[in-house]
């Protein structure tokens, strides 16, 4: 019996595999083994694929960095937490993180709007984080816009990184990640 989030699992990997254009609901009902009539009665449409995986995960960072904003720690520790989430998506869930990097342009409508709503609270939740500890003397007086895309550039490009070259264990990752993204190299 095939359940939804078979079906989304399965559209992820073929998604990034074909990207959003390129796959049909044929394709996706052929890769799941049944009738693309019956992929209907778990989910209507590809576009709906679409939102359920990307708002799905736009949530979930979301959720995540507001926790973590909210915590009595220090700046470093929220930015070593939130790099150490981003990581454990990259290895456990890199075709949907690749969605949410590389498909979102394909939302539609109020979907599109709450994904681009959400992804600028992500940004500021980071860059209120940043500026607390450059206020704290925790973090260098650097440009607040030029750690922001530093650090965003790398986490949002991780599961690519991890798909090319990953062969780095788990725990090693999230702790040398956050020592180059934090302390640099020097």
């Amino acid at each position: 019996m095939t359940n939804k989030n078979e079906i989304l699992k399965v559209a992820a990997q073929l998604i990034r595999e074909k990207g959003y254009v390129g796959l049909s609901m044929r394709d996706l009902a052929k890769a799941i083994g049944v009738r693309a009539s019956s992929l209907y009665n778990h989910i209507p449409s590809k576009q709906a694929i679409l939102n359920e995986i990307i708002l799905h995960l736009a949530e979930e960072f979301t959720s995540q960095i507001k926790n973590v904003a909210t915590e009595q720690i220090s700046s470093l520790t929220k930015l070593e937490q939130i790099i150490k989430h981003q990581a454990d998506f990259s290895l456990h869930s890199p075709n949907q993180l690749a969605l949410l990097n590389n498909e979102w342009m394909h939302l539609e409508g109020q979907a599109l709007v709450n994904f681009k709503t959400k992804r600028n609270q992500y940004e500021e939740s980071l860059r209120q984080i940043i500026n607390a500890g450059k206020s704290t003397k925790e973090l260098k007086p650097l440009h607040t816009e030029l750690v922001l895309f530093s650090m965003l550039s790398t986490l949002r490009n991780l599961n690519l990184w991890i798909k090319k070259r990953g062969s780095i264990p788990s725990k090693q990752l999230k702790k040398e990640l956050s020592q180059v993204l934090l302390s640099g190299i020097a």
